[in-house]
C-alpha cells in the first residue's frame, strides 16, 4: 500500500503546485473502495482532547522534507503550512520557475514532472548571479 501511495503521490504532482498532503482510503468488503486526497492535514483529537497516537500535526521539518521532494512556488504553499514554518523558524524549500528547480539552504536541484530529481547532486546557489525577483527572495532562503 505504501509503495502504491508513493506512486500515486508522484503521479499527481504538479510542477510548482505540489501534490496532496493527506489521503483517506476507504476499503469495504462488498463495495468499491474510495481514495480521497486533500491539500491539508485532516486530524482529529480523541474525546479527551489529546491527539490519537501518531495523529498529531506534522512538524516544520517534515513539511520541509515534503516540499523538497514535491516543491511548490511561494504562492502555492498553503497559509496553514506557512504558519507552521514561521512558528518553528524554518525556511521551506521553494520551487524556482526560472531554473525549474527547488532551492533550499543555498542549494538547488532540478525538478521533473514527478518531483525533485534526487539523482542529480545539488548545486551551490550564488546569490550575486540570481536573476529577477527571485533574487530578493533567494537572499532570504540563503540565510538558513
Amino acid at each position: 500500500m505504501n509503495v502504491w501511495l508513493a506512486e500515486v503521490r508522484a503521479r499527481t504532482y504538479k510542477v510548482g503546485g505540489g501534490t496532496w498532503t493527506t489521503a483517506e482510503i476507504r476499503l469495504h468488503p462488498n463495495q468499491p473502495g474510495r481514495l480521497e486526497v486533500f491539500d491539508e492535514e485532516h486530524l482529529q483529537k480523541m474525546g479527551d482532547g489529546h491527539w490519537y497516537p501518531g495523529g498529531e500535526p506534522a512538524v516544520a521539518e517534515l513539511w520541509a522534507q515534503q516540499l523538497l521532494a514535491y516543491p511548490r512556488t511561494v504562492d502555492n504553499i498553503p497559509a496553514w503550512m506557512w504558519d507552521i514554518f514561521r512558528a518553528e523558524g524554518v525556511t521551506p524549500p521553494i520551487y524556482n520557475p526560472q531554473f525549474n528547480s527547488v532551492d533550499w539552504k543555498n542549494r538547488r536541484r532540478p525538478v521533473t514532472d514527478r518531483g525533485t530529481d534526487f539523482s542529480v547532486e545539488p548545486t551551490i546557489i550564488d546569490p550575486s548571479k540570481e536573476p529577477g525577483k527571485f533574487a530578493r527572495f533567494s537572499k532570504k532562503l540563503l540565510r538558513r
